[in-house]
């Protein structure tokens, strides 16, 4: 009875919005009936072929009168102004939608936002206008922060005076290299995951330390693969993909402190503790040496200073001449590499001197250094060590004991001007041929140089250090 009355147009005029006259929720209509104004819930079913629809344009496309109707926008938010993004064309004005002429809404989810209301310092364009707080002041740039992790685009500003909903200012502010992605920013840390988290164009960290991994007390400390010190390392990303430990301790110049601190395996070898096996031919060490005059005192400091004529010093082989007018002091030093020195506090340290040359002749008439012998002067012949930190006045020296020993004779050979001895280091140990000189006190373990110091007699000399002369441990 319902559908038959439907059929009817005398009866449009009595339709009732509820019922078997309403439209369902979805906005559709049973048979070959159409709902008129779908979107709003006084919507009806009506037959568009036989006429009475309020709103919808007939079958053939035109309206009551032959107009082809008028176009109208959605009104979501019921402020009287359409989205143009949501057009119909329909004889009448349906609920729910707005002419055209009274201009489009910039925002149909707000009643608050169309082109009558008022701009406003809000961030947001109040007018519609395609501006956001024009006329007002002071304005900014502000960037969408999509992700919102508190950085914003850079690419993408928007002047306002208040930040627009999703935004942030860009003044004073590092931009986000990953849009969508909350847990990549300026601030985030590098990860070891062949990504750019901090957003700084690389995808590793530091050289030596990852944000993320020295942060990491459960894979902190590391043990590296290396010797001594050198095995105290953290986690570090190898190539920006792989965690790896990694030494962070340099290999340093050794000492006697039962430490491997030049990380090859061995706790307190040579050089840096009980100092070079050989004295001779060393790379990195240092040579010099030469003649001064015999005058002035020798036992309050090195002498390297004193050199007045410098000779040629070519890996241990000491060459030069002397001023003939008078007798000199001939001086044959090496010097442990810039920056470093030598530890000569191990326990039982020996040191063997070794050497030939020619131009020095001893003279058992002569004194020793130090001490009155059967001749008129004080000068010696007999060699002085000396062991020299950087400051010069600070000395350990080591003179020979007494030339008419049997030592004396044996160490130093007349004929060919050949000494071969070796004495320890520690005044406490057996010292038969050498004593400590006036003048000592220096710290043995901070040794810079070996200083060698005999008389020269001739115009010209050689004085060449041999292979066997250096410290025994």
């Amino acid at each position: 009875m319902g559908l038959a009355l439907l059929t009817m147009p005398a009866c449009f005029e009595a339709w009732s919005p509820s019922g078997q006259f309403a439209c369902a929720r979805d906005g559709t209509c049973p048979g070959s009936f159409e709902c008129d104004t779908p979107f709003v819930g006084t919507a009806v079913c009506c037959d568009r072929t036989r006429g009475g629809c309020p709103t919808l344009l007939a079958s053939d496309g035109t309206c009551a009168g032959g107009s082809s109707g008028v176009l109208f926008f959605r009104d979501r938010d019921g402020d009287g102004f359409g989205n143009p993004n949501e057009p119909v064309r329909r004889c009448a004005r349906p609920q729910g939608f707005a002419l055209p002429d009274a201009g489009a809404d910039c925002d149909d989810s707000r009643a608050d936002v169309n082109p009558r209301t008022p701009e406003t310092c809000n961030g947001v364009d109040d007018n519609c206008d395609g501006v956001i707080d024009e006329g007002l002041s002071p304005r900014q740039f502000f960037g969408r922060d999509e992700d919102g992790d508190g950085y914003p685009q850079h690419d993408a500003g928007v002047f306002a005076c208040m930040a627009p909903p999703g935004t942030l200012p860009i003044a004073n502010h590092l931009h986000d290299c990953e849009w969508l992605d909350p847990a990549k920013h300026p601030d985030a840390g590098e990860l070891c995951n062949d990504f750019d988290d901090d957003c700084d164009g690389l995808k590793e960290a530091a050289r030596y330390l990852d944000t993320q991994l020295t942060t990491d007390p459960v894979r902190l400390p590391c043990t590296a693969t290396a010797n001594g010190v050198c095995a105290t390392g953290v986690i570090t990303c190898d190539r920006g993909v792989r965690p790896m430990c990694t030494s962070i301790v340099a290999p340093s110049w050794e000492r006697c402190d039962g430490i491997d601190t030049d990380c090859d395996g061995d706790d307190d070898n040579q050089p840096g503790c009980g100092g070079p096996a050989r004295l001779t031919g060393q790379r990195g060490f240092t040579y010099g040496g030469g003649v001064f005059p015999v005058n002035g005192t020798l036992t309050t400091a090195c002498q390297k200073s004193r050199v007045a004529t410098p000779g040629l010093n070519d890996g241990g082989v000491l060459t030069g001449s002397r001023p003939v007018s008078a007798e000199s002091y001939l001086l044959w030093w090496v010097e442990a590499p810039v920056g470093q020195e030598w530890d000569l506090s191990a326990k039982d340290l020996r040191l063997r001197l070794r050497w030939t040359g020619s131009g020095m002749f001893p003279d058992p008439t002569r004194a020793l250094w130090g001490i009155t012998g059967t001749g008129s002067g004080q000068d010696g012949v007999y060699p002085v060590v000396h062991l020299c930190t950087d400051d010069a006045s600070t000395i350990v020296r080591y003179r020979w004991r007494d030339a008419t020993t049997g030592a004396a004779a044996t160490a130093w050979n007349e004929s060919d001007s050949s000494f071969n001895s070796t004495f320890f280091l520690d005044t406490r140990a057996p010292m038969p041929d050498f004593i400590t000189g006036i003048g000592s006190g220096a710290d043995t373990r901070k040794v810079r140089r070996i200083e060698v110091m005999v008389r020269v007699f001739s115009g010209t000399y050689v004085f060449d250090m041999q292979p066997e002369a250096g410290f025994l441990k």
